[in-house]
């Protein structure tokens, strides 16, 4: 396994001119960018940053950010990845939380922020202008001029000199230096303690899990740094096997349609929400569709009509394309379980990655394996694993370990294997429910639900209501039809327990989604629980 840094990861390629980023209608070779990450570990050390400080990101994918990254592997601080959309009050916290010295941002993000206080002292920016060809780079700053006006230009990191060269290049791949914000839909957020060596635990593997050589394609850069598998996956892994890294701002359907066409995008990381959009964006179509390779998708569970919809897209054009399910956590940093073109089976989430142990246990007994077929408590063991939760006792750290001392992820998921080894996710352990002393999973009522003809999707939220706690189901249907609801009640009826047969079916023309496309089902939540505390009055 590469024990590299993720600096040293892609060293290798500076006298390299192949392409390693994409950005707009620009390129960047992997000689240029390496000379740009030099330069820039010299002036962030000339700024003072060293070993022991944190230095927090804020930022989408923008090359700058890409650039900043690699040049603070290279000194040996610590990176903490911040969410681009991240509410004001959540990076105050999170500054305090980390002990923050340096503080890197987007400069049109800056004008939300800028009366946190003292952040002023600490901050410097980043800018996309410095790769926009000169027409786009004009229209940018008219655009965002009110915004800008707030950035004081001597602080753009791009326009400081080197005033002192790095000594020497940090080689510690083990030394906890990336900073992940977890917590998903459920529960406070926690920040996750992450090495270098973890996130390089794809890189070697990369071509086993795409099935085809990495070097001179290109994979979609669309998911945010803060987003684990969009670091390890969508940013370092084809940088560490010379392949391009295709950035994006933000997911566009048409951006992905025109660097398909252009043969700049062969392999997609995707979520279910931007698939669904992506099905639906005219001219994903055609013969260029053969430039696709390989798509994986995560982060939230897709119902199974996309798999459908998407492999009979790619059927239609030749592409040897399909869609590949796979399974990670902020706390592994990135996929340990997937499906490959060679290797699949649609509703798992696949099968371990070499290195990865897999444990389906008892919750009252974490050191007992259940076997094939039997759910349970979800247990990794991986080279990936993080270090643990920031400044968190011992005892409430998400570890348990064997007698002979092997470490487990105690992830709080439940889910089976069968007997082939393929893992398949059914709920967090939080999103199991008891109803009369039956346990209820919302995944399973929605896997049912998005099974009749006439659904589109669906999500399931449980609602305490004393002694008769009830599930609710919002639906989107695909048309609106008389008796819609009286025939989906009926065929819930046939094929679940009755306890899990929602009290409650709500129809909706669109679901509310978190700031990575998940569906937000604490919102669904809060949204039926207002509606009902109304309809009393």
């Amino acid at each position: 396994m590469n024990s590299d840094t993720l600096y040293n990861s892609i060293a290798k390629y500076r006298d390299s001119d192949v392409v390693a980023l994409y950005f707009r209608e620009g390129k960047i070779t992997f000689r240029k960018l390496l000379s740009r990450i030099d330069e820039m570990a010299d002036r962030l050390y000339g700024l003072g940053v060293r070993k022991e400080n944190v230095v927090s990101l804020l930022s989408p994918n923008v090359p700058e950010a890409i650039v900043v990254l690699y040049a603070l592997s290279k000194i040996g601080a610590k990176m903490s990845l911040l969410h681009p959309l991240l509410p004001k009050e959540v990076l105050r916290e999170s500054l305090e939380e980390t002990k923050t010295d340096f503080f890197i941002v987007l400069d049109v993000l800056y004008p939300t922020y800028r009366d946190i206080e003292g952040l002023s002292s600490k901050t410097y920016f980043i800018s996309a202008c410095p790769d926009l060809n000169p027409v786009v780079k004009l229209g940018f700053k008219f655009l965002y001029r009110k915004d800008l006006r707030h950035v004081d230009p001597a602080r753009y990191l791009f326009a400081i000199p080197a005033l002192e060269r790095l000594p020497e290049t940090n080689r510690d791949a083990d030394k906890g230096t990336i900073l992940l914000r977890s917590g998903g839909t459920t529960g406070k957020s926690k920040t996750v303690l992450c090495s270098e060596h973890g996130v390089n635990f794809v890189t070697d593997q990369s071509e086993k899990i795409l099935c085809h050589p990495c070097r001179g394609h290109a994979m979609i850069g669309v998911l945010p740094m803060f987003h684990g598998f969009g670091l390890a996956m969508g940013i370092h892994a084809p940088l560490a096997n010379e392949a391009a890294s295709a950035l994006m701002i933000g997911y566009s359907g048409k951006e992905i349609v025109r660097k398909i066409r252009q043969n700049r995008l062969n392999v997609l990381l995707a979520i279910p929400y931007m698939t669904d959009k992506l099905l639906n964006t005219p001219g994903f179509s055609g013969r260029k569709l053969k430039n696709l390779l390989s798509t994986f998708i995560g982060a939230d569970k897709p119902e199974k009509r996309l798999f459908a919809q998407f492999d009979a897209r790619m059927e239609r054009y030749g592409s040897v394309n399909r869609l590949l399910e796979g399974y990670g956590l902020t706390e592994t940093i990135t996929v340990n379980f997937v499906n490959t073109l060679k290797d699949r089976r649609i509703g798992s989430v696949g099968k371990p990655l070499d290195g990865v142990l897999l444990r389906i246990a008892d919750e009252k007994d974490l050191d007992k394996d259940l076997g094939c077929d039997k759910t349970g408590i979800i247990m990794i063991s991986s080279p990936s694993v993080c270090l643990g939760y920031l400044n968190t006792p011992k005892e409430k750290q998400p570890f348990h370990y064997d007698a002979d001392g092997t470490k487990w992820l105690v992830t709080g998921d439940v889910g089976y294997r069968d007997k082939d080894g393929f893992l398949f996710f059914q709920n967090r352990a939080s999103d199991v429910h008891k109803i009369a002393g039956h346990n209820v999973f919302p995944s399973e009522i929605e896997a049912v639900a998005e099974s009749h003809p006439d659904i589109l999707s669906c999500a399931s939220v449980f609602i305490e209501d004393g002694k008769h706690p009830y599930m609710v189901l919002y639906c989107i249907p695909k048309a609106k039809k008389d008796g819609l609801e009286k025939s989906l009640r009926s065929y819930l009826k046939d094929r679940l327990i009755r306890y899990a047969v929602p009290e409650r079916i709500v129809f909706a023309d669109a679901l509310p989604r978190t700031d990575i496309g998940k569906i937000d089902r604490r919102k669904l939540k809060a949204l039926w629980l207002e509606g009902k505390a109304g309809s009393r009055h």
